[in-house]
């Protein structure tokens, strides 16, 4: 059933797609509408910093609509949009230092009390995992929020990173290695 609701939504999307490249612009707001917060997420994700994301995710979102011609309809429109989105945070990232909201991150240590001493712990942790994140290659830092923040798939993430499954599956093997040796080295244990 899941599958049958994918093929619809897909064939919805490219049919707001075919309206918009029509003149209907009421068409491409249900997609801004519907991808909003994907947008908004990756980039504040990506940049740590919620002026640069609203900025990176309206931008995102006029170069979808200007290159909207150059969309085939294979893939989902939220994976192209994806590539679009971590495309412009590179760019971003090219004039200013990236960051990462760790704070998801910090919570899979699994506080059931929120005491105050386990909120210090946990702010301290994010702090250092915020800073080990920011010491990775972009490459690595990308595959880590994909996966483990917007819980996307290998292959959902595949094709909006560019490469093949096997080599995805690599890079996010030593982006968790890479990540646990940088904490390793400063005594943390997300």
């Amino acid at each position: 059933m899941g599958n049958n609701m994918d093929e619809t939504r897909h064939q919805e999307e490219n049919d707001l797609i075919e309206r918009t490249l029509k003149g209907d612009e009421d068409a491409y707001a249900v997609l801004v509408d519907r991808y909003k917060v994907l947008a908004y997420t990756l980039a504040f994700r990506m940049t740590g910093d919620a002026d640069s994301a609203n900025d990176i995710a309206q931008d995102s979102f006029i170069a979808a609509y200007e290159g909207l011609n150059r969309f085939r309809g294979t893939a989902k429109f939220s994976t192209w949009l994806a590539t679009i989105v971590l495309n412009k945070c590179r760019d971003h990232g090219r004039a200013r230092r990236e960051t990462v909201d760790v704070d998801d991150i910090a919570e899979l240590r699994g506080s059931s009390a929120p005491d105050p001493e386990r909120i210090a712990s946990s702010h301290e942790t994010s702090e250092a995992v915020q800073h080990a994140l920011d010491g990775l290659s972009p490459e690595y830092r990308e595959v880590l929020i994909l996966k483990h923040l917007e819980e996307l798939g290998y292959e959902e993430i595949a094709a909006i990173l560019g490469v093949s499954i096997a080599a995805l599956k690599v890079r996010a093997h030593r982006a968790r290695e890479r990540l646990r040796e940088v904490l390793d080295k400063q005594g943390v244990r997300p």
